[in-house]
């Protein structure tokens, strides 16, 4: 654990929104949890402590309660998957082992394959029971995406374990480019069209403004979390994080990469809060989506400073959540 020499300022100027059904979505979620025994003993209590239903009720603040339910227990399937990996798991060191997780993953996304806990243990069982919900409720393009979204994430995955085996650090310009995959960025994105029961024609998800917006949004999540996570990090001995991988590149002390990384994440921000505002041609349903991105990045980061313990990091004695700067990045 560690403090910053100088409170950083975070800036987001969208207003923080929140779904109604928070409390009953975090409820269901840790008894589905349970039910496939995903976190078992002790785990549960972090688990609990991490309130992930606050996360995504702050992501898609005006999303249907079951549309909520089926995200949020995706959602915390994936943080159990990102953990196993962080971590060193032994399955993560192991490529065979990886390897056939992956697979056996994909089967059920793409064969319809159905695993039980006797047939395929809790992760594959938990994955066979929310993908089922999901893609009752949802348009085969959307199931689609979703799948090339997963095997980007793998490919991610696979990279970034190569290098923790060889104690490899990417580079900097490596790091920008992998770190919203790992993170899973690109797929908080996604399921905005899946929770908010949105539809975009193609020409309008491929405009360039909206692209850009959906690039902006995975850099800055991930750039919060890495600030957010650090200590942690450290202790694990992962050094895929942007603050350690400018340090290392740059030769520079950690609170001057700190800072770097705040600049960075500020400076996007306000590219992205510019071309947020510049959207008046746009149909109401690309405002809409938008808007989701808008509040994945504050829900981000008021989950971080007010809900979760998930970080073992006290944001507020550290960073400042402002709506304008009063440093000139």
């Amino acid at each position: 654990m560690f403090t910053i020499i100088k409170k950083q300022e975070l800036f987001c100027p969208f207003q923080p929104s929140i779904s109604p059904y928070v409390q009953s979505v975090e409820n269901h979620t840790l008894q589905w949890c349970e039910t496939f025994q995903l976190y078992p003993g002790a785990m549960f209590n972090e688990l609990k402590a991490s309130n992930f239903g606050y996360m995504t009720c702050r992501f898609y603040p005006t999303a249907t309660h079951e549309r909520l339910c089926i995200t949020n227990d995706l959602l915390v399937l994936l943080f159990l998957l990102d953990d196993l990996f962080d971590h060193q798991d032994a399955v993560a060191q192991d490529p065979a082992a990886l390897k056939m997780l992956m697979k056996n993953f994909l089967s059920v996304l793409t064969e319809d394959k159905h695993f039980t806990m006797e047939t395929g243990g809790n992760v594959l069982a938990a994955l066979s029971d929310v993908w089922q919900r999901m893609k009752a409720c949802s348009s085969s393009a959307f199931q689609r995406d979703f799948v090339q979204d997963i095997l980007l994430l793998f490919g991610a995955i696979e990279w970034q374990n190569k290098n923790a085996n060889s104690w490899k650090t990417p580079t900097i310009s490596e790091y920008i480019e992998r770190r919203p995959i790992i993170g899973g960025a690109h797929i908080a994105g996604r399921l905005i069209y899946f929770a908010e029961d949105i539809s975009l024609p193609a020409s309008v998800k491929e405009h360039p403004t909206l692209q850009r917006l959906n690039d902006l949004c995975g850099h800055l999540g991930c750039w919060a979390n890495d600030l957010f996570s650090l200590s942690k990090e450290i202790a694990h001995g992962d050094t895929h994080n942007l603050v350690m991988v400018i340090q290392q590149e740059k030769h520079i002390e950690l609170d001057d990469a700190i800072h770097e990384t705040v600049l960075l994440h500020n400076e996007e921000m306000r590219e992205f809060h510019e071309l947020y505002n510049s959207m008046e041609e746009f149909p109401a349903s690309a405002k809409k989506y938008a808007y989701d991105l808008a509040m994945i990045l504050r829900g981000n980061m008021d989950w971080s400073f007010e809900d979760t313990a998930r970080y073992e990091f006290n944001c507020v004695e550290n960073y400042s959540i402002v709506d304008r700067l009063t440093e000139t990045v």
